[in-house]
């Protein structure tokens, strides 16, 4: 079967469902949070088609694209899946909840097709496709283990989608708990299925989830050399809008 192709996306939502502006790319970044509890009100269904085609914007490897999606919005579906995922109570809440998996060495069966679609696009000449595809191939099937290299790429798509969900002014709720086997039989994956994550997406029951701290960059952020940490903060940061209220407050009023 022949591999089909789209373009970028260029007709899309440019605003939230409820007509506000979208989310800067810093308040998306600041303000996702995993969502508990989810309304029941469904998400609009072009917000969602452009959930999609920007998750199929997601870079990957050699331009493989592994990911797949099953979209599960029917509510005896979702009650289903919630079974499978260990009877978490947001699964069967959100109005919509994304299966992320991937079929380990399916890239074998759209290689040939991806890469002449580069070469139509303009990325390369035809002659260079039996090299390229010779060290993709080496690289796939002796270099990594098929597990780590689908997911490593299928989390950069469900991130995206995420991220996009949350410009939209959506909330998502990311899962690792689950039964890839009771999920599998459920939904009718092959066998050479590697399930991912699951991902709700609807609107959030307030209040948002707590702020919990991020490590400080020290901790995890290495200069040159593993063991040094990183210290290159500004010596006078910005104080944040609290600290800046507090001081002024604080600060003794001119006789």
């Amino acid at each position: 079967m022949k591999t089909i192709f789209q373009d970028k996306p260029v007709e899309y939502p440019e605003k939230r469902p409820d007509g506000r502006p979208l989310k800067s790319i810093l308040d998306v970044l600041l303000e996702r949070r995993a969502t508990s509890h989810f309304k029941p009100d469904p998400v609009p269904e072009q917000h969602l088609n452009a959930i999609l085609k920007f998750a199929a914007q997601a870079p990957s490897g050699y331009n493989l694209q592994p990911w797949r999606f099953i979209v599960v919005r029917e509510k005896a579906n979702r009650e289903r899946l919630q079974k499978a995922a260990y009877n978490q109570e947001k699964v069967a809440e959100a109005p919509v909840v994304i299966i992320a998996f991937a079929l380990k060495d399916d890239w074998k069966n759209h290689i040939d097709d991806i890469f002449l679609e580069g070469v139509r696009r303009g990325y390369g000449k035809p002659e260079m496709v039996p090299g390229l595809k010779k060290m993709a191939s080496d690289f796939l099937e002796h270099g990594i283990s098929q597990p780590v290299w689908v997911n490593r790429h299928t989390m950069i798509a469900v991130t995206t989608m995420m991220l996009v969900a949350e410009a939209y002014g959506l909330d998502t709720a990311p899962m690792e708990g689950f039964d890839p086997q009771a999920l599998g039989r459920e939904f009718g994956l092959p066998e050479n299925a590697e399930v991912i994550a699951l991902l709700a997406i609807g609107y959030g029951e307030s209040p948002d989830k707590v702020y919990g701290g991020r490590l400080a960059l020290t901790e995890f952020v290495h200069d040159e050399h593993y063991g040094h940490p990183w210290n290159h903060e500004p010596d006078n940061p910005i104080p944040a809008i609290g600290e800046e209220i507090e001081r002024h407050i604080l600060e003794p009023v001119p006789a």
